[in-house]
């Protein structure tokens, strides 16, 4: 079974999926604030973290793994929202497992299956850890989802717990976004509402590209981070986490 953590005792379950060459320590702000509000649920994916590496491991698979996570739990129903790569993971949970979610979201994330360019630049990031390690890739790769006016201190903290990932899991996960399918669908037929945490400073997944996927929805909770690039959950962790809140009364609202 994944790792994880679980605090909390709210009426509510809010879980929690962490980007790649992350762990669940992304969402430490998140988990310190909604541990008053609700039952928080921060899962570690397969190779990073504290959870093992699962080779050929798919994104349906770790939406699989997040399901038995929750099973384990004893939870019938929760708010899902992923960060980057567990936006991923959290479309395809709410493909397979939409009885399960009262509302789900993505912080910086994509409905869309990767471009060739993209596939390319997946194959590239593996070449380069089989050349020149782990290390030398995460210290390369996470300065860049930080906004210039960021503190070093916390992209220095981000670097830090990138290096616990294992290289097989970052090659795998790779592997597994690049081969993950469009869920644009996901968005246009829901009824449930879904969240948008977009960064206006964001060069891996544009402000223009999320705000047009979130008129897709019937219900759609945006919000704006206007001095975030990447990272918002910890750039703009006070103001994200208000937005998460609202989010969950519209949920709760929505049964």
């Amino acid at each position: 079974m994944l790792n994880y953590l679980k605090t909390g005792s709210g009426n509510t379950t809010l879980v929690l999926i962490h980007g790649y060459c992350e762990n669940n320590t992304c969402f430490t702000e998140q988990v310190l604030f909604f541990k008053d509000h609700a039952t928080v649920i921060a899962i570690d994916l397969p190779g990073f973290g504290s959870s093992p590496s699962k080779a050929g491991i798919t994104i349906e698979q770790m939406a699989e793994l997040v399901q038995d996570v929750l099973a384990h739990e004893n939870i019938q129903e929760c708010i899902l929202i992923g960060h980057s790569m567990g936006g991923y993971v959290t479309l395809a949970f709410a493909e397979l497992f939409p009885s399960m979610l009262l509302g789900f979201g993505l912080i910086h994330s994509t409905t869309f299956a990767d471009t060739d360019e993209r596939k390319a630049k997946r194959l590239q990031v593996i070449s380069f850890i089989e050349e020149n390690g782990k290390e030398a890739y995460i210290k390369n790769f996470i300065p860049g989802l930080f906004a210039p006016t960021t503190s070093k201190e916390i992209s220095s903290r981000a670097i830090s717990e990138g290096l616990i990932s294992d290289a097989e899991g970052i090659k795998a996960a790779a592997l597994a976004m690049k081969d993950r399918p469009d869920r644009s669908f996901i968005l246009k037929q829901t009824n449930l509402p879904v969240f948008f945490g977009i960064g206006k400073l964001d060069a891996l997944i544009p402000e223009q590209a999320m705000f047009e996927q979130a008129a897709m929805c019937n219900k759609a909770y945006v919000a704006y981070l206007q001095k975030s690039a990447h990272m918002g959950m910890m750039e703009e962790s006070i103001f994200l986490n208000q937005e998460i809140l609202g989010f969950i009364n519209l949920a709760n609202l929505n049964k």
